[in-house]
């Protein structure tokens, strides 16, 4: 593997569009958000799976609101927060908790989360490819990159140059592939990206 990330000599960020705030987990007496909402925006918390008597959920942040839960399912707050800095979970136990933002009117708000800081990828320009996606759909690829085979990344996933970029400075990737060694293990991915 070292001669391979010999040749991985720049560097992005990449970032996933996403409504969530705090990603689906176990739930626990004591929590805080993955992320920060991007402007202000009410919660919707979904419980799963969980076991539940007299269930309370309390969010502090820039406002304090608690949510009574009698089953599982979800419900969406009524005040607007630009912060989180704890969740307290009370009668609920087990399960799995999920917290998104939401607009006044229940629509996801959706921002970019970060997936990955400085990831290290071998970057190059192609010649522009099609690939069809639907009937009269096409998406042009200008540029690949190959990484390491721990990461995962998505299409739609969002690139911002680092380091040793040239012709690019945000894309977003349009096709991942896996490249298996001789071996039948995974030996790195590639990723294609239109600019954006």
């Amino acid at each position: 593997m070292s001669e391979f990330t010999d040749i991985l000599t720049a560097s992005l960020n990449i970032k996933r569009i996403s409504d969530k705030l705090l990603d689906e987990v176990a739930v626990q007496a004591s929590m805080t958000a993955d992320r920060q909402p991007a402007r202000a925006t009410r919660l919707r918390i979904e419980l799963s799976g969980c076991t539940i008597s007299g269930g309370l959920i309390s969010v502090n942040g820039s406002t304090l609101e608690t949510f009574a839960f009698t089953a599982n399912g979800y419900s969406i707050g009524e005040k607007d927060f630009t912060s989180i800095t704890g969740i307290t979970i009370t009668g609920i136990s087990d399960g799995l908790i999920e917290i998104k933002a939401v607009s006044r009117t229940g629509q996801p708000i959706n921002q970019e989360a970060t997936i990955h800081s400085n990831l290290p990828v071998n970057f190059f320009a192609i010649s522009g490819q099609l690939r069809m996606m639907a009937s009269g759909q096409e998406v042009i690829s200008k540029h690949k990159f190959m990484f390491a085979p721990d990461k995962l990344l998505e299409e739609k996933d969002i690139i911002y140059a680092v380091s040793n970029i040239n012709g690019l400075t945000r894309g977003e990737i349009t096709f991942v592939e896996s490249i298996i060694d001789f071996n039948g293990s995974t030996h790195h991915h590639e990723a294609e990206v239109k600019p954006l």
